[in-house]
């Protein structure tokens, strides 16, 4: 019985675990909330659990088919689904009201417009219908025919190896195109969402293309070719001291210019614990006896052990495991770690290792044979069973109880988190502030923290001073809330640093300009190089100053402005050519320009931009108008999230 226990041992656990992990899913849900409350509510519209599982499942089943996903990635998934049914209503709501709906030659001009479209669905739901016509077959012979006969049935544009569009149109006039449930579900798709949406489009960018004497000055601007001088003197040759900037100029700042400052979502500010999950002593003893007992097994003539079959049910090393062990690559060449290709290189055909450490944890290591080539170097073709060294329950359960204890003394007597911590001689650190979605840089996503940090009012337990004790791979956390912002408010301790660099960035760049305008003369007095004159002696450098020579456009990249910058078209048009002009302040230093010649493009250059940019300008900043338009709607949009009460983070 024991050995049988050993040798499944492996399974034993993955069976314990999966009824854990089962169990854990049913405590994540709060199963009385599907009852009395809805996901959300958006502008009094409600999400029915339901309709936001559904949509969970349409998903995963979709886009993550057999892929493991991780807490993290479904907390995500989840807040993006939510915000999905989000944008739906409020775009919903902004359609009714603007009076824009789908007409039925919309609909079938849509239909016959993409038909790769349409395809794509059908094949989908065909691999499904043929996937259960197979299951349901009762023989071989059954099945065959049964495939047979329903590939004859499906639409001949849909089999043929070359599309026919006339067949095509042909099917989608008739009843049977509306017969699969695909096609159903995009109509509705195009008719709630795809259709009003670009008409909503039309509508919003009706007044955004440009005249034609608009488009001309900025194609003229655009394609204009400046030859130019640069001087730049960069802010970061005059860095400014921390003390130059103190706690009354930036609260200076931040009250001037507060409305630049507001909190866009609700944001948090932690005192927190942390402790890193590692594997100790004895954890490290476990797996070794473990490996031993595996060890004894194979290497007992009475077992009936087999090393592929228990490198498939105990190896964690998952490149190789499913291979009963094999590795691609044969010991001897350098690739595996040393401890491991020593104790490989030993072995005879057909034997098996005694456990060997290295830092991926315990290998047994089987040799498949050894081989010598012309220059007498050895290899062998090696398969392992791996077994990882992790923190074991006992130690995590451990590290849980300290933090545990903090919560206790700071609830249930009057310590403060810090002095609890201290007595345990643990460091406090404080968080950045983050939001709901947001993560502690350091310690990644914790399942947990966003709930204690937010709790949902609907939810009856208290979630105290102090956070339940949180985890992920790496690491055991507890917290406790220092600051709390809510969304559309101002707080300067959140932009507090920003600001202060900011500052600091003026002062430098003030700091470059004068340094510019003092050796402004020497600037004026350099010439620049001739590159074909290969004899001239190189002019002299002026001392924190680059200066540079090159052909640059508004739009293209200028030393000391950057790409793009709106700047550079307001110096470049006040620049007399062939003189120098003031010293410019930008985001990067200070510069000085001196324009030597400017050439415009030709007419046929500019008649072809300006018609390009009547063409373009409706479509593309129609798209960008609409997604401002939207969002800023949906921003404004009184939103209640009750996925707590459903789904701990």
């Amino acid at each position: 019985m024991l050995t049988w226990i050993n040798e499944k041992a492996k399974w034993v656990i993955v069976i314990f675990a999966a009824g854990i992990v089962v169990g854990l899913l049913a405590m994540d849900r709060v199963p009385k909330t599907a009852q009395s409350y809805p996901v959300g509510i958006v502008n009094d519209k409600k999400i029915s659990y339901a309709e936001f599982d559904a949509r969970i499942k349409n998903v995963t089943q979709n886009q993550f088919k057999n892929q493991h996903l991780e807490d993290e990635q479904y907390t995500q998934l989840r807040s993006d689904i939510f915000r999905s049914f989000v944008r739906q209503i409020v775009m919903a709501d902004m359609f009714e009201k603007a009076g824009l709906a789908t007409s039925v030659v919309e609909l079938k001009s849509e239909f016959k417009n993409n038909p790769d479209a349409v395809r794509s669905r059908l094949v989908q739901e065909a691999q499904a219908r043929l996937y259960a016509i197979q299951q349901r077959a009762t023989s071989q012979e059954d099945m065959m025919q049964s495939t047979q006969a329903y590939i004859a049935s499906l639409p001949k544009f849909l089999v043929d190896t070359t599309f026919n569009k006339a067949d095509y149109d042909a099917w989608l006039e008739s009843p049977e195109a509306f017969r699969w449930n695909v096609m159903l579900a995009y109509e509705e798709e195009l008719k709630n969402t795809g259709i009003p949406s670009r008409q909503l489009q039309a509508l919003l960018a009706a007044s955004l293309h440009p005249t034609s004497l608009e488009a001309q000055w900025s194609a003229e601007r655009r394609l204009t070719d400046y030859d130019i001088d640069v001087a730049f003197a960069s802010a970061n040759d005059f860095a400014v001291d921390s003390n130059a900037v103190d706690s009354a100029m930036v609260k200076g700042y931040f009250n001037a210019h507060q409305d630049s400052f507001f909190v866009e979502k609700d944001m948090a500010k932690f005192q927190y614990v942390v402790l890193p999950i590692e594997a100790t002593a004895g954890d490290d003893a476990r797996i070794r006896e473990y490996a031993m007992t595996l060890y004894y097994q194979l290497s007992d003539t009475t077992s009936t052990a087999d090393f592929e079959e228990m490198a498939r049910i105990s190896s964690e090393d998952p490149g190789s495991a499913e291979k009963g062990g094999l590795l691609d690559q044969p010991a001897g060449k350098g690739v595996f770690v040393p401890e491991f290709e020593k104790a490989a290189l030993a072995l005879d055909s057909g034997a098996i290792s005694e456990p060997v450490k290295s830092q991926f944890g315990y290998h047994i290591i089987k040799s498949y044979g050894k081989t010598t080539d012309s220059t007498g170097a050895v290899t062998a073709k090696v398969g392992h069973i791996l077994l990882v060294v992790n923190a074991s329950s006992e130690t995590i359960d451990s590290l849980e109880s300290i933090l545990s204890g903090i919560k206790a003394d700071v609830e249930n007597t009057d310590k403060s988190f810090e002095a609890a911590a201290k007595e345990r001689n643990l460091e406090v650190k404080t968080s950045a502030w983050i939001g709901h979605n947001d993560n502690i840089a350091e310690l990644g996503y914790l399942k947990g923290l966003a709930s204690f940090a937010w709790p949902n009012e609907n939810l009856s337990e208290e979630t105290g001073l102090v956070s339940p004790v949180l985890k992920n791979a790496k690491w055991v956390m507890s917290a406790t809330k220092i600051g709390d912002v809510k969304g559309g408010d101002r707080e300067i301790d959140l932009v507090f640093e920003s600001i202060k660099n900011n500052l600091k960035q003026k002062k430098a760049t003030a700091a470059a300009a004068a340094y510019l305008n003092s050796v402004a003369d020497k600037v004026k007095a350099y010439v620049a190089p001739n590159p074909e004159d290969t004899t001239a002696a190189a002019p002299a450098a002026i001392e924190k100053v680059s200066m540079e020579s090159k052909t640059a456009t508004v739009e293209g990249f200028v030393p000391g402005f950057g790409y793009s910058n709106a700047n550079v078209a307001k110096v470049l048009k006040s620049q007399k050519e062939g003189e120098w002009g003031p010293v410019v302040e930008t985001d990067l230093g200070a510069v000085m320009i001196k324009v030597k010649s400017k050439k415009v493009a030709d007419e046929e250059s500019i008649k072809s931009a300006v018609h390009d940019e009547v063409a373009n300008a409706g479509r593309f900043a129609g798209m960008n108008v609409v997604n401002e338009f939207v969002s800023a709607v949906e921003n404004a949009t009184p939103v209640e999230s009750n996925l707590d009460l459903f789904y701990r983070d």
